[in-house]
């Protein structure tokens, strides 16, 4: 007679259908073990050499759960079918064990190893009991896993990285580059002749300050600067001294690990931003802030320091601890089974239903206190341009290396976007940005930047071609693709205002190559992160006013950003309102396109005239908490500044006047509009405060249920009897600065 244990069916494939308890969640997932820990640790007590297994594994990493009862800490192990998308030699047969110790869910586990629904968000800890390629196990539960590489450069991590780059090469036409690419202007050459280990900045020919194109494949490297004092510079000074050589002990960590990365892939050349832009050279950094896109994306690959805070660390970082555990079979016979955590994906996955669409998403997408640990380059706002204009990026973080293109994402443990290992959605903002910026070619032409004309080489090539496109073409557009391709710079722009940036100055100079990447679908003018065509663009507001602050100038870089720009504010993600129910006749225009070309102003601001029916002088009150409400005719409404509490220039004493001008009805049955200050040195100019949204009204002193927002027009505005009639009522104008 066979023993089989009730907790995990010995973990015996032929033994699962004995007396139940096994769930068969799918066709691809068994559950063998659903229960407590201290239920574990009895069914060890009780012989089961299978439980024990599971329990050593788990207490190997008792640090994460120490100091939590143990009747509060549940075990879920389960194992997959190795005929799905991972297959053949790469099939994986590992055991999946889930520990969790947060808030219990209804449906969890009794303790007694009983029925147990799946409980739902990312587990605790997520371990894999696994046996190398070729070994036996004792548990056929258990079966063969992946390694992932220690360094990149010493094991089979140079293999799969090649493998996973050949794959996306040869699977995804839209990460192939469609013509010859440049070379920017300086690059580092690291194939030196000279039998040294060090590098040497290349630099190519000018004519009379005319760029002579050189060709080649390169890559790049994104990286944190950290505090900047270990990052190694080119300057004027030493400018002579790196064309000739830069010696392999003057480099930092992360940019050894690049160029033996570089080199081991066969490559010779790789663009350092900190080395390849002389760094006191002001007008140089601001040129090459506008071409991002075409430094990232003319690379063949971006080698992104994911995971390492500074540039002393390096790519190729200590990864968790991988445990071997003796096991023995029923006769005494040894086998050794491997136990790690598994790789968690950090930022690049966040616990929404399985392909969740964009607008299901909650932002920033995934902004936890542990992914910006292990993850600190993610963090960064330079890094997120760079990562969404490369074809590809190949991230190195403490867990594993994960391949990220314009397609989708490969890792080593391969995992990321099967849905059977993790069911979590995967950030799709890069796939969805690349398949916009194809609709229209950009990522050949744009992007290349491999054209020889003059006006592709000059500073302001881009506004050139914007000045040549009537307002009129934009008639010829897909009004769909224009609707995405604007949905979808509001997710990047709430996501880089999420994002951290050493400098104020560098707010709007970031975000330009991926603008003149979404330009050609767009057809618009682009003035200061804003595109002119769009009213509701300016009817942005800060998740949390009470963290921001405006952008910071020096002596030396004057910020001119106005006050309508949401890059006006620093400190709180960025959110936007783009659909709406009704327009309420308020519309946008600005001085440098009454010619009826686009303006393309990019890090710089203008003045904006909003022309509305409904515009109307309000009073503003503030409680004793720092709350704001506008208030008139004895009907107020509740008002969030974008800076609270109102201080500098967007300081407002209770009682004085503002106005507030309306713009539009949404489908939340809400009514959304701009509140603006009179300029205190200008009585024709007006500074935006904030934005508010009324869902409700309330008549002041008053122990009345509040009215509902659409009643907001006839206490404000009772003059106006037809709404329906706005648009041929009269208007107001207010100049914007």
């Amino acid at each position: 007679m066979v023993s089989v244990c009730n907790t995990c069916k010995s973990l015996q494939k032929h033994l699962r259908s004995l007396d139940g308890g096994v769930q068969e969640t799918d066709a691809a997932s068994v559950v063998w073990v659903a229960t407590t820990l201290p239920n574990l640790r009895r069914s060890t007590d009780g012989g089961c050499r299978a439980c024990a297994l599971l329990l050593q594994g788990i207490l190997l990493h008792h640090d994460r759960f120490a100091g939590v009862t143990e009747n509060n800490i549940r075990i879920t192990a389960e194992s997959f079918d190795s005929s799905g998308p991972v297959h053949g030699e790469n099939a994986q047969d590992h055991l999946s064990v889930e520990v969790r110790w947060q808030k219990l869910h209804d449906g969890c586990c009794d303790g007694e190893g009983g029925e147990h629904d799946h409980e739902e968000g990312y587990p605790d800890l997520k371990l894999e009991f696994f046996t190398d390629q070729d070994d036996q196990s004792p548990f056929s539960a258990i079966g063969r896993g992946r390694h992932i590489s220690e360094n990149l450069l010493q094991d089979a991590g140079l293999s799969t990285a090649r493998a996973m780059i050949k794959d996306c090469l040869s699977r995804h036409s839209s990460c192939r580059h469609q013509k010859p690419t440049t070379l920017p202007r300086r690059v580092l050459d690291v194939l030196l002749d000279d039998g040294s280990k060090g590098v040497r900045l290349h630099e190519a020919d000018f004519d009379n300050d005319e760029q002579r194109y050189e060709y080649g494949e390169y890559l790049t490297l994104s990286h944190c600067w950290g505090s900047g004092k270990s990052v190694l510079k080119t300057t004027n000074k030493t400018l002579q001294a790196h064309k000739k050589n830069i010696p392999w002990s003057a480099l930092p960590a992360s940019f050894q690990d690049a160029v033996a990365l570089t080199r081991s892939l066969g490559f010779r050349w790789l663009w350092i931003d900190s080395l390849c832009i002389i760094q006191d050279a002001v007008l140089e950094k601001h040129e090459a802030s506008l071409h991002i896109d075409r430094i990232f994306g003319n690379s063949f690959l971006t080698i992104a320091a994911t995971s390492a805070a500074e540039s002393t660390e390096g790519l190729f970082l200590p990864k968790p601890q991988l445990f071997k555990i003796q096991a023995t079979d029923s006769k005494g016979s040894l086998y050794k089974i491997f136990v790690r955590e598994q790789p968690s994906h950090y930022s690049f996955k966040a616990s929404f239903d399985e392909g969740a669409h964009m607008n299901d998403w909650e932002l920033p997408f995934n902004s936890s206190s542990e992914a910006n640990l292990h993850t600190p380059l993610l963090k960064r706002a330079w890094a997120y341009a760079e990562r969404l204009v490369s074809p590809r990026v190949l991230h190195f973080t403490k867990s594993e290396m994960i391949l990220e293109c314009r397609e989708g994402y490969n890792c080593e443990c391969g995992r990321i976007e099967d849905s059977r290992f993790d069911s979590r959605t995967t950030d799709s903002v890069k796939q969805e940005f690349a398949r916009i910026v194809s609709q229209n070619g950009t990522h050949g032409d744009m992007a290349n930047g491999s054209s020889s004309s003059n006006s592709d080489k000059r500073i302001d090539s881009m506004a050139s071609q914007l000045a040549a496109t009537s307002l009129a073409d934009v008639a010829h557009d897909s009004i769909l693709q224009r609707g995405e391709a604007l949905q979808l710079w509001s997710y990047i722009i709430t996501e880089y205002s999420a994002r951290d940036l050493t400098y104020d100055v560098d707010r709007l100079s970031a975000i330009v190559g991926v603008a003149k990447m979404l330009s050609e679908t767009l057809k618009s003018g682009y003035i200061a992160g804003h595109w002119t065509f769009n009213t509701l663009g300016l009817l942005w507001y800060p998740k949390d006013g009470a963290r921001t602050r405006r952008p910071k100038g020096s002596p030396n870089n004057h910020i001119d950003i106005p006050s309508w720009a949401w890059a006006s504010i620093e400190g709180s993600p960025i959110f936007f309102d783009n659909s709406t129910a009704m327009d309420l006749a308020c519309s946008a225009s600005f001085p440098s396109e009454r010619g009826r070309d686009l303006t393309w102003s990019p890090t710089s601001g203008d003045t904006l005239e909003l022309t509305a029916a409904m515009a109307t002088e309000v009073s503003l009150q503030i409680d004793p908490t720092n709350e704001y409400s506008l208030v008139k005719n004895g009907i107020s409404v509740e008002f969030r500044p974008d800076v609270s509490p109102l201080r500098g220039e967007d300081s407002v004493s209770a009682g004085e006047t503002l106005i507030c001008v309306l713009v539009s009805m949404t489908f939340r049955s809400s009514i959304i509009g701009l509140v603006l200050k009179q300029s205190e040195s200008n009585a024709q100019l007006y500074r935006r405060v904030g934005r508010f949204e009324c869902y409700e009204c309330q008549r002041e002193g008053s122990g009345d249920e509040p009215d509902d927002a659409e009643s907001l027009f006839q206490h404000w505005f009772p003059e106006v009897e037809d709404m329906g009639a706005i648009d041929d009522g009269p208007q107001r104008t207010f100049i914007v600065v």
